[in-house]
């Protein structure tokens, strides 16, 4: 993204992209986990009932779930704004290209 050269920052869309694709795969790839992990802490929870553990891994799975699940949320926000920014760049991009286009050349 940088040009180190000459101090310039350079964004190509195509690297915001792959970078949304990331941030989306990941939060798509926590899915399963992290629904396993609360469903087992509650099923588990479950059949201990009157064990001393059963109250603790109740709160486990409650506990977890909403910020795994906000976690989630932020890497798909996350890459729908990369898209879009790529997406913006893009049009900036064409409309730069399209004002020269129109720009008389040659003397007079």
């Amino acid at each position: 993204m940088g040009d180190n050269a000459t101090g310039r920052i350079v964004v190509q869309p195509a690297d915001l992209r792959a970078s949304a694709g990331i941030a989306k795969g990941l939060g798509e790839e926590l899915g399963a986990p992290v629904q396993n992990a609360v469903t087992t802490s509650e099923t588990v929870s479950g059949q201990l009932v009157g064990w001393s553990v059963a109250g603790g891994l109740a709160q486990l799975g409650s506990g977890w779930s909403k910020p795994l699940g906000d976690l989630r949320q932020r890497l798909a926000d996350t890459a729908a704004n990369l898209d879009a920014n790529a997406t913006a760049h893009e049009h900036k991009d064409r409309a730069i290209a399209g004002a020269w286009a129109v720009v008389p050349q040659g003397g007079k």
